[in-house]
């Protein structure tokens, strides 16, 4: 039978339909689903870096410092760690990021001692890469991104156009303490002012309150450290761009009664000063409550660590 020409373009036409919809249906199927795909283990690629070796032992301290850190030739050290703040770690993420129910919320806040060693000197990329093969490895971690609607903080300023007496633009002779030529200072006595320290943002305890300063830091910088001093995630709404030398403080949550050296003659400790007010007076700011879409990594699946 003699084929023509028309008859053979006709089946390869055939032939590579039914190819690109055979690609294409598992996409269009994952899509209508209407979830992102779940983190996939790190571990399950060849390319995804991890560990040579791997010690984790429970700690069953009560209280006590948490503390974690890559150091030169590929070793990691973290003592007293939960798994939610390796997690948070190895992705990047913000405590509020990190969504699971309340069997998940145990696991997560159980604590761990960890040893882990690669070779050479991985680069930042490669250490989270790496934590995030340790999670999947050892404690069976399988979570996805979603983007949910959550209570936040806007910072914004109090009066439009009007830094607080306390945040200023950075002027590059302004004075400032190198942390590293020597130990850090001793947290200032009533009416004295705070110190700043060179290109960063210090926060000292003292005396019942907590004093925040900033030295040729963007407005991000601050976000970042009022996201740990308050219960809700804060977002930059400010508008302001460049960078400031701030200096504010307030008063510690002690809690009734918890003053240090409160005695029945002492005097009568200074009225308490919130960090909303201090925010305001101090640096012009405020910090409003909306609800804002944000990214969260909801956990599917995580177990407590494997055996050594």
């Amino acid at each position: 039978m003699k084929v023509t020409r028309p008859l053979v373009l006709q089946v390869l036409l055939a032939v590579c339909c039914l190819s690109v919809a055979a690609y294409l249906l598992p996409l269009l199927a994952q899509s209508a689903a209407g979830q992102a795909p779940a983190v996939q283990s790190p571990s399950a690629s060849a390319d995804r870096p991890s560990f040579e070796v791997a010690s984790i032992k429970v700690n069953k301290s009560v209280g006590g410092l948490a503390m974690a850190r890559f150091q030169p030739g590929g070793l990691y050290t973290a003592s007293n760690v939960t798994t939610g703040s390796i997690i948070t770690a190895a992705y990047q993420l913000k405590p509020h990021q990190l969504v699971g129910g309340p069997d998940w919320d145990r696991l997560l806040s159980e604590h761990f001692d960890i040893e882990a060693k690669a070779t050479g000197n991985p680069s930042k990329e490669h250490e989270n890469l790496m934590l995030q093969s340790l999670l999947a490895d050892r404690f069976k971690l399988v979570a996805h991104h979603e983007t949910r609607q959550l209570p936040v903080f806007a910072l914004v300023l109090a009066k439009p156009g009007k830094l607080g007496p306390q945040l200023t633009p950075h002027v590059v002779d302004a004075k400032c303490i190198d942390i590293t030529a020597g130990p850090p200072p001793l947290p200032p006595g009533p009416g004295q002012a705070l110190p700043a320290f060179c290109g960063g943002v210090s926060n000292i305890a003292g005396a019942g309150r907590l004093h925040d300063t900033g030295n040729n830091v963007p407005m991000d910088r601050l976000v970042a450290l009022l996201n740990g001093l308050v219960d809700r995630p804060v977002v930059d709404r400010t508008g302001l761009s460049g960078f400031f030398d701030f200096a504010f403080e307030f008063t510690r949550d002690l809690g009734p009664g918890s003053q240090p050296g409160a005695t029945d003659s002492a005097p009568d400790p200074p009225a308490p000063l919130s960090i909303f007010t201090a925010l305001q007076e101090q640096l012009g700011l405020k910090l409003e409550s909306q609800t804002l879409p944000v990214d969260v990594l909801v956990i599917d699946h995580v177990e407590e660590p494997s055996p050594n």
